[in-house]
């Protein structure tokens, strides 16, 4: 069994979608299964869609040597997958974690609604365009993993997708512990770590904070790490609110560094407008540091006794929840509820579960 791996990122860069490609690649060879991983991370230097041709042919070149295509979105990496399937008669697996048309409206300013509310608008011309070239995809793969039952129930509602062509792998907990990444520079600052991108809300959250800091005596730092897109809006906003020495944006940094810098921070918070399967709240949980989570995302279910979650679209239900963890008999109360989370769901039992899915597709 050889597997071929289509991402669209991959180490060194920084990610969620690149740490887990290359934790799946590590375990599934340790288990015994050849597999080799094609990314993006080469090809940036070209334009569009010059890149994307030339990924298209990686994809095609090596479908050939391959049992199985993963592939870790529908568009970038699903194209390619789909068309090699096709060609060469492979089997086709499809990861979603994320939907290509809602973040594509968000950023663009389409809408400002979470993702279960934008399928119930009107679509325009390209927007049907795409609609109907997901279809053609997610028919032509033989199997769809989700990463949660949130993303997975609106996919059967607009895409009607048959459930036999279901599975759900959730994200597994990172393989990190509190005590290989405590810091003796704890200090109070609130941590949001991630893309600088609309979608995750992070204007609405300096106005809560912007409000918050007035009632507080402590001195409480913002701090954001992360690029992207929106990232100058985001601190022209700053000094709009004359927040300059109360918010810092410092670049992305490795993983082995967020983890310490979760570790030291008084609590983290994700604001998104929606989140399918957060892998900064898995590390969160895993380093028992308090989060304040939207309540638009695909683990509310599993953590909605145990977690704080958020109004996206609240600004003062968040300045509230900011000023509630400030209490220090709600933090510790935060504290007790976050240890008493089971953890147990490692990278072993989520690559286990990818073995027997690979091993059921290429016996029928």
């Amino acid at each position: 069994m050889k597997i071929l791996i289509a991402t669209s990122i991959y180490p060194p860069k920084i990610g969620g979608p690149s740490q887990y490609t290359k934790n799946l690649e590590k375990y599934l060879k340790e288990k015994g299964i050849e597999n080799e991983v094609i990314s993006y991370n080469n090809l940036n230097k070209y334009p569009q869609p010059l890149r994307f041709l030339f990924y298209c042919f990686l994809v095609l070149k090596r479908a050939t040597d391959n049992d199985i295509i993963y592939a870790f979105n529908l568009i970038s990496c699903g194209i390619p997958a789909y068309l090699a399937s096709i060609l060469f008669k492979k089997r086709f697996i499809l990861r979603l974690g994320g939907d290509f048309l809602w973040e594509r409206a968000v950023e663009e300013g389409r809408t400002k609604k979470p993702l279960k509310y934008y399928y119930q608008e009107p679509k325009t011309l390209k927007e049907r365009f795409f609609t109907y070239l997901i279809k053609r995809i997610l028919n032509g793969a033989d199997k769809i993993i989700f990463t949660s039952n949130f993303l997975k129930e609106i996919y059967k509602e607009h895409f009607n997708i048959k459930e036999e062509k279901i599975a759900i792998i959730k994200n597994p907990f990172p393989e990190v512990r509190n005590s290989e990444h405590q810091s003796s520079d704890f200090s109070y600052q609130i941590l949001y770590a991630g893309r600088i991108i609309k979608l995750k809300n992070l204007e609405i959250l300096l106005y809560s904070f912007a409000t918050a800091i007035e009632k507080i005596k402590r001195p409480f730092v913002l701090k954001i790490i992360g690029d992207g897109p929106e990232k100058n809006n985001l601190e022209l906003k700053i000094k709009a609110l004359g927040l300059e020495s109360d918010v810092v944006i410092k670049k992305a940094i490795s993983h082995q560094e967020l983890l310490k810098e979760i570790e030291k921070s008084y609590f983290c918070v994700l604001p998104s407008l929606s989140e399918v399967s957060p892998n900064f709240v898995l590390e969160c949980i895993k380093l028992k540091k308090p989060i304040l989570l939207t309540k638009e995302t695909g683990i509310y279910e599993d953590f909605k006794d145990y977690l704080i979650f958020i109004d996206p679209k609240d600004e003062k239900e968040i300045e509230e929840k900011i000023l509630y963890l400030l209490d220090e008999d709600n933090y510790r109360d935060y504290l007790e509820k976050i240890k008493s989370i089971n953890i147990d769901y490692s990278w072993d039992e989520a690559v286990k579960k990818h073995i027997l899915l690979f091993k059921e597709l290429l016996r029928n």
